[in-house]
């Protein structure tokens, strides 16, 4: 009976500092901001203290949270803030899975928390975990890269010669031609040393070694060992 009334006493207790504790962080959770009814709200111990009960702690060392940045909070699920992007990669076409919901995504998108470590996720949880938009960023970046590419490969600009089609992008010249069913790149009449199972991707590629650069230093390093064979001629 006795220990009856202490339970009850110490949920009476409990109950009063719940209220307490809530209506000090304005009746919504720290991390998240939402409110009651949309989320239920709990009070987390930031620290906990041998011997106290629950209600025995100072107001300063507990927060208002939601379920599920409490759970966060505790590890038993992935916090919703406080993460950190590291870097992306485009797999190429929808082949990865988001760890966080679960969704398929093209654009793996690399997160970090010192309290969980690292995930793989995508633009979308990417935006909301960082708290910016980094991820939706670089993913309309490489759409208009993507797009701009496409235009290229289609472009009319492209004149056939003989065996070969031939275009100027951004100064170079550049040259598609056909050996034995596969297409290689000539690039300012310097050979490349990759050969294509399309024209298509070797135009593909002819375009993004231009675009990241890549191009320009095959033609400058190819210039320099072309100076200095002249000169020990």
């Amino acid at each position: 009976m006795q220990g009856a009334i202490m339970k009850e006493h110490q949920s009476k207790c409990w109950q009063e500092f719940r209220r307490e504790v809530i209506e000090l962080d304005g009746g919504r959770c720290a991390q998240c901001r939402r409110t009651e009814p949309e989320v239920v709200l709990q009070v987390h111990h930031q620290k906990y203290i041998p011997g106290h009960a629950p209600w025995q702690y100072d107001y300063r060392d507990c927060e208002t949270l939601c379920k599920g940045c409490h759970a966060a909070a505790h590890g038993r699920i992935p916090p919703k803030s406080g993460w950190k992007y590291l870097g992306y990669e485009d797999l190429g076409d929808v082949s990865a899975n988001c760890e966080l919901c679960g969704s398929n995504f093209r654009y793996q998108f690399f997160v970090y928390h010192k309290d969980w470590g690292s995930m793989q996720v995508g633009s979308l949880c990417c935006n909301a975990l960082t708290g910016n938009e980094i991820a939706s960023s670089l993913v309309n970046k490489q759409n208009r890269l993507d797009e701009r590419r496409q235009r290229f490969v289609r472009s009319k600009r492209w004149m056939r010669i003989s065996d070969r089609e031939i275009i100027r992008q951004k100064g170079f010249r550049i040259e598609i031609a056909q050996n034995q069913g596969k297409f290689h790149i000539q690039l300012d009449h310097y050979p490349g040393q990759r050969n294509f199972d399309t024209i298509e991707a070797a135009k593909s590629h002819a375009f993004d070694i231009i675009e990241n650069g890549t191009a320009k230093n095959y033609i400058d390093r190819r210039g320099e060992m072309t100076a200095r064979d002249g000169g020990n001629a």
